[in-house]
């Protein structure tokens, strides 16, 4: 839903790239595509006015708060960035009052401190900002060279129309892949199919040829689950615009095309230090988008009010979230607003051992056991990470044995507590005590008693 600026390039600058040389955009040469899931920081679900100084600011807080070196290293600029309409040359335009050093301005700010910088684009954007005067098709060439030109590191492209036949969206979102990649310059591609009238576009075909991400589904929102009765034709959960953790998880472990080595499936931007109010007072205008023409005039504050008696995520809830999206080996995108991070947030983003499950060379998604609330990842050391997870609203006892999830014979087993930080030892049963409701209890296991 996002989009660019217009700064203009000196003709020596123009000569230097065409002849190949290192762009001027930038202190450092361009980082490559990372094998492992991407991680950093995307600006939708926060709600920031989008403004050269708020994302520069947002990049020095990545750095101060330890989010950079936790890993999160691109600040992603979602819809709205762009000047309403392309420029005389029909190029797209950062938006000159709130931008008004250019794009390339704000990529030197970030890979100076470090970091990468993403923008957002379209194709059709026929729905989501509903701006088809940005759209990128027809365009493609001239944008990707935009982009590479202003140090882009990362592009979120976003189907936006109604319509979603896979033939076409193939051709349309490899176009931008060619595009980009004709630029030399590496720029992660990741691509949404879902935001039309198929929310499951994302998960029923293999986009890993296409794209080095894709949506698996619809928007994750910061709730566990609807607990509201229907809204009726009005109610965005009820037409699956909206999913909470659990059921977006289960979207992306059901995708044909799971993540591996170089792609991965992406079940939207994480939802850790953002509360469902202030996320229904920043998108109300979005949550209308979701609503039915017969209730479109439902007044703002009563839309407001019974949206709001949905509560906030609990952090047992939060860390379920950053644990799931783990042990799926999915991208691991931020989306609080890190100028105002709380000390609870940042120790649920930045544990360091719940990363390393999701970083693991090894690349590949849990797989759940006969009991699917018990979830196996093997890692690349030899150990195993394993998610005992709990969805339900009631606490459950959920256990496996070291044999189950795959480890060989040993006189004993260590069983580390990712969360709680703790180690024990088991002959065989992991899992001893109940689950607390709406948790992941989250382990690493290794053979013997050290």
């Amino acid at each position: 839903m996002h989009r660019l600026s217009g700064a203009m390039v000196v003709l020596g600058v123009i000569v230097a790239v065409q002849a190949g040389c290192a762009t001027a955009h930038t202190s450092a040469p361009p980082a490559p595509i990372p094998s492992t899931p991407p991680m950093g920081w995307n600006s939708w679900n926060s709600g920031i006015s989008l403004t050269e100084k708020n994302i520069d600011d947002t990049i020095d807080a990545m750095v101060s708060s330890g989010m950079r070196e936790a890993g999160y290293r691109y600040v992603n600029i979602d819809a709205g960035w762009a000047a309403p309409q392309r420029d005389s040359k029909g190029e797209l335009q950062a938006d000159p009052v709130r931008f008004p050093d250019g794009m390339a301005a704000v990529a030197r700010h970030a890979h100076d401190r470090g970091m990468m910088l993403g923008l957002y684009a379209s194709p059709f954007d026929e729905r989501c900002s509903a701006q088809p005067a940005l759209a990128s098709v027809g365009h493609e060439d001239t944008d990707a060279h935009e982009f590479a030109d202003w140090g882009v590191d990362y592009l979120k492209y976003d189907w936006c129309r109604d319509e979603a036949d896979h033939t076409h969206q193939v051709k349309v979102f490899t176009a931008m892949r060619d595009a980009l990649r004709a630029t030399g310059r590496p720029i992660l591609y990741s691509i949404n199919p879902n935001s039309s009238d198929d929310p499951s576009a994302g998960s029923r075909y293999d986009w890993s040829g296409v794209a080095d991400m894709a949506r698996t589904t619809t928007d994750l929102v910061p709730v566990w689950r609807d607990t509201m009765p229907p809204l009726g034709p009005a109610d965005p959960f009820g037409d699956h615009a909206f999913l909470g953790t659990p059921d977006q998880f289960d979207a992306a472990a059901r995708v044909v095309g799971p993540s591996k080595r170089g792609y991965w499936t992406d079940p939207d931007a994480l939802v850790v230090g953002v509360s469902w109010s202030d996320f229904v007072a920043h998108h109300l205008p979005s949550v209308r988008n979701h609503l039915k023409v017969s209730q479109t005039d439902l007044p703002d504050d009563q839309l407001s009010q019974f949206l709001l008696r949905q509560p906030d995520m609990t952090a047992d809830e939060q860390r379920a979230n950053l644990s799931l999206w783990a042990m799926l080996s999915a991208p691991l995108i931020a989306g609080n607003d890190v100028r105002s991070i709380n000390a609870q947030t940042r120790d649920i983003l930045i544990n360091p051992d719940v990363i390393a499950i999701d970083q693991d060379p090894s690349v590949g998604p849990a797989r759940p056991m006969a009991d699917p609330r018990v979830l196996v990842k093997p890692l690349s050391d030899g150990t195993v990470a394993v998610a005992l997870y709990n969805s339900a609203d009631t606490p459950e006892l959920i256990s496996t044995t070291a044999l189950q999830i795959g480890m060989g014979p040993a006189t004993c087993y260590a069983v580390r507590d990712l969360w709680a930080r703790t180690k024990t030892h088991t002959l065989d049963v992991i899992g001893r005590e109940p689950v607390p409701p709406h948790t992941v209890t989250l382990l690493k296991v290794s053979p013997g008693c050290r």
